[in-house]
């Protein structure tokens, strides 16, 4: 009992001090100054090397969080760690820049309350499941340094210079229910974070010049509810009995999302000038705000795919995604944004599973494509289309507990050709370890 307790507050104390290892990326991405930067796939590594579909993917043995009544049929304890590498390469016309960033992806933690080796030991068939998960992943990542020079027939040449660092994490607690082909969920999600914004205008070539500073800077608070579910319409045959069995093929429908939610600003503003020769003597202060109280919105949101499933075999999922942001309002600057769709499709084949000859025969192959028109707009729709391969290793843990190491390969572009094009690759890894002795009651006789 007091190895569950400690396990249970180290989870806890991790989950609680993440935000801290959730260390910013070192990114240079021109279009995070928009709306609340560019936003993260809350996906996990193994749906993301398959495309990232989630309305209607659910496995025994991995965590699907953004679908909370996939949930239901989670069979082990699964413990979810996860990292990304990425190296993006924006162009404009014949100019060029890179930059590499990396992030900690993921921490979950998701349990069935009613432990299957429980069931087998008191012979029960349990018909209602239910599982719970814990997460924390970024929402949106805000990273840029961009510089700009434009003529003055009376200044000379005026330089902008825009920055920008910061994000949003989300905190997810979710339930899980499933009975007989039905399964249902909901999410609590807790979404803070903090974000930073200047601009400085200067003209380097005017002698005895003022440099001009805007700087924005405002944490974010908001509490969220999403709702989920899936059916599952098994395929049948008959056995030599005359009985009709579950063929072991399977269609399973699936939609979950959110109505919105409010979005509370704590905002700091400061707006000044100095004079570039003179800088703590020649300070003149323009506007000055600390900690103001601002409401916004987090817009709606919803996702609905489907997926074939052969056996333990096959997978294959289509999702469709929408969000309504040309519902949010910035308090702080007027911008434009729109709603955003998403088509996410992927396949998982295993070729054996269960062959103990040969490892790479139970290896999950994994491939997907996904197409997103963004919620930013300069002047016309921003694009993110990518394919996605991945795989996922099974590991042998003490007492046969099946785990696994999962790698994804994203290579995509994001932006317009008019305008900035960004070219990317992302890695992905997962590490999943599930364990069935989690409300194990033992017994002794």
């Amino acid at each position: 009992m007091s190895m569950r307790i400690n396990s249970i507050l180290s989870i806890i104390i991790a989950l609680v001090c993440a935000q801290s290892a959730f260390a910013q990326p070192k990114d240079n991405s021109p279009y995070s100054r928009m709306g609340l930067g560019d936003l993260s796939s809350l996906a996990y590594t193994a749906n993301l090397g398959s495309g990232g579909f989630t309305a209607a993917y659910n496995d025994p043995y991995q965590t699907n969080a953004l679908n909370p009544a996939s949930l239901g049929y989670l069979m082990a304890t699964s413990y979810e760690f996860g990292f990304n590498a990425e190296f993006a390469s924006a162009n404009q016309n014949d100019l060029t820049s890179t930059a590499w960033s990396g992030n900690l992806k993921t921490i979950s933690l998701a349990f069935p309350v009613f432990n299957p080796i429980s069931n087998l030991q008191e012979r029960k068939e349990r018909k209602f499941k239910w599982a719970m998960q814990f997460g924390l992943s970024p929402f949106s990542t805000v990273g840029y340094d961009i510089e700009s020079l434009e003529s003055d027939p009376d200044l000379g040449t005026v330089r902008n210079t825009f920055r920008g660092e910061g994000g949003l994490y989300q905190l997810n607690i979710g339930n899980g229910f499933k009975y007989n082909n039905i399964a249902l969920g909901f999410s609590v999600n807790r979404l803070i974070g903090n974000i930073e914004n200047s601009r400085i205008i200067d003209a380097p070539s005017l002698l005895n010049s003022y440099v001009v500073n805007y700087i924005d800077d405002y944490s974010m608070r908001s509490w969220s509810l999403t709702g989920g579910m899936q059916y599952t319409l098994n395929f049948k045959k008959t056995d030599d009995k005359g009985d009709e069995v579950n063929r072991g093929d399977k269609i399973v429908f699936g939609a979950y999302g959110n109505l919105g939610s409010n979005l509370d600003f704590k905002a700091s503003q400061l707006y000044y000038t100095r004079n570039q020769f003179y800088p703590q003597l020649a300070i003149d202060t323009l506007l000055y705000t600390e900690n103001a109280e601002l409401t916004s919105n987090l817009p709606a949101s919803y996702t609905v795919g489907i997926a074939y499933h052969k056996n333990n075999k096959l997978r294959i999922g289509i999702d469709y995604s929408q969000s309504f942001w040309s519902e949010f309002e910035n308090p702080l600057r007027d911008e434009q944004l729109v709603d955003a769709n998403k088509l996410n499709a992927g396949v998982e084949f295993i070729p054996n599973s269960k062959s103990y000859n040969s490892y790479a025969k139970r290896i999950h192959y994994r491939a997907g494509f996904f197409y997103e028109n963004d919620y930013r707009v300069v002047n016309t729709n921003l694009r993110n289309v990518g394919i996605s391969i991945g795989a996922g290793f099974p590991i042998r843990l003490p007492r046969q507990q099946v785990s696994a190491v999962n790698l994804s390969l994203e290579l995509g572009q994001f932006g317009s050709p008019d305008l900035i094009m960004e070219k990317y690759a992302k890695i992905n890894i997962g590490f999943t370890l599930n364990d069935n002795l989690w409300f194990f009651k033992r017994k002794f006789y």
